[in-house]
């Protein structure tokens, strides 16, 4: 349900907007996933994969597209000494709900090895709180991942 409010708004924006503007939201939410997957100081294959997938089925995008993406946003995580500079774009330019979307994904790629790590947690904590999301939705964010791969 979420996903559809989100998908509405993005494109409903895209449409009004500069195309290039979402381009470059886009490549800040995959540089941040890029981050998430590395905070543990392995960038696995299957979080790679999954970084791809999310955003690629998430927004609708075709591999081309989804693939160039990504080289850009490796760039980006590579330049950035923080990840406050992501974090404050997407706080200024998602909604509520868009936001927890995005931390639905974070989460994805976090548990993407299986793995949730102590710097991983930390890192999803002070994620939530630079988005300003409550307890209780990054609570049941995270719960609801990890019923995925329960469920798997």
């Amino acid at each position: 349900m979420i996903k559809n409010i989100f998908k509405k708004t993005f494109f409903s924006l895209e449409k009004s907007s500069d195309s290039n503007d979402n381009s470059k939201g886009i490549i800040n939410i995959i540089a941040l996933l890029i981050e998430a997957s590395s905070v543990d100081g392995v960038i696995d294959q299957n979080e790679t994969e999954k970084i791809l997938s999310l955003v690629s089925n998430y927004f609708d995008l075709d591999k081309q597209t989804i693939n160039n993406y990504y080289e850009l946003a490796i760039n980006i995580q590579k330049d950035n000494t923080s990840f406050h500079n992501l974090t404050s774009k997407i706080q200024n330019n998602y909604s509520y709900e868009e936001k927890i979307d995005i931390l639905e994904m974070l989460w994805e790629v976090v548990l993407a090895d299986g793995i949730e790590h102590d710097y991983e947690s930390n890192l999803m904590r002070r994620i939530s709180g630079l988005f300003y999301i409550k307890d209780i939705d990054s609570g049941k964010i995270k719960k609801r991942v990890l019923e995925k791969f329960v469920n798997k």
